[in-house]
């Protein structure tokens, strides 16, 4: 004879929804709606946990790597946002969980929310920043709309070295990006537009070529001090650099620019611009 006490209640059968499966995707809970709560864990993990090994491997910091990441993170968030869509269309019938509870799903939201503190200390925490161009003080080099992304951990322990393209903060905290011409102990002028770097001309094919009738640019010679760099724009008829605003200290760098991952001018993506490693130009 059966105990029926000891005999556990199946738990009542729910319907599910689609479009309800559907609309818990937008907030990565789907799984958690359809009852899968270990699907809906390792699918909010799997992005997060993807990211800190490219960043950490460095892999994020070049161009297959970036993209590698991209394509893989979007894959996890398809996958997580329409399966649990085909489960609740398949088996309209399933059996109640504990978690399918309101306050679970907003326990939910309270612990994945923090995550979303990664991103103001990205560079800190993953070594890479990302910026987009608003300017032309660059070009050609750089053209306004390209996304580049940024080796926020390069100057660490080395100091920016002549030719890199940096990314550093100004002492009222606007992030600029210019070209190291000078390191400390060097001294520098400029002659007809000719940058001159210990006594000798430096050749500089990255430099925009002037308009017609621009006039001579010149600057009154320089000697940088200890941790002291001196940056200039590429287009020196319009950038707002070392010349105006004095030497960088190395404190103040970001870090190194390593290529340009997008560009998009207006509504046109320039598909000829990206991707394009800058690093080692």
């Amino acid at each position: 004879m059966t105990d029926s006490a000891s005999t556990p209640t199946p738990a009542k059968p729910r319907q599910l929804h689609p479009g309800l499966a559907f609309l818990a995707g937008f907030v990565s809970m789907g799984y958690l709606y359809v009852g899968r709560g270990w699907h809906a864990l390792a699918f909010a993990l799997a992005p997060i946990a993807l990211l800190f090994v490219a960043a950490w491997t460095r892999w994020i910091l070049a161009p297959a790597g970036w993209y590698g990441y991209l394509i893989g993170a979007a894959l996890v968030v398809i996958v997580g946002f329409t399966h649990p869509i085909v489960i609740a269309w398949r088996r309209p019938l399933t059996p109640a969980k504990p978690y399918n509870r309101w306050w679970w799903y907003v326990a939910w939201i309270v612990v994945t929310e923090p995550f979303a503190m990664i991103v103001p200390s990205r560079g800190s925490l993953l070594g890479y920043e990302l910026y987009n161009i608003p300017s032309v003080a660059m070009s050609p080099t750089l053209q306004q709309g390209d996304h580049i992304v940024v080796d926020a951990w390069r100057y660490r322990d080395d100091p920016p070295s002549i030719g890199d393209l940096v990314v550093y903060r100004t002492p009222d905290g606007i992030n600029m990006v210019k070209r190291v011409v000078g390191v400390p102990g060097d001294a520098l002028e400029m002659r007809e537009r000719v940058l001159w770097r210990n006594g000798m001309p430096v050749d500089e094919p990255y430099v925009r070529t002037p308009e017609p009738g621009a006039r001579p640019l010149g600057m009154a010679p320089i000697t940088l001090n200890a941790d002291e760099f001196f940056v200039l724009g590429d287009y020196r008829d319009n950038s707002l650099d070392s010349r105006m605003t004095g030497p960088v200290e190395r404190d103040s760098f970001v870090g190194r620019v390593e290529f340009i991952s997008f560009s998009m001018t207006g509504s046109a993506v320039q598909w000829d611009r990206f991707p394009r490693q800058l690093a080692g130009e």
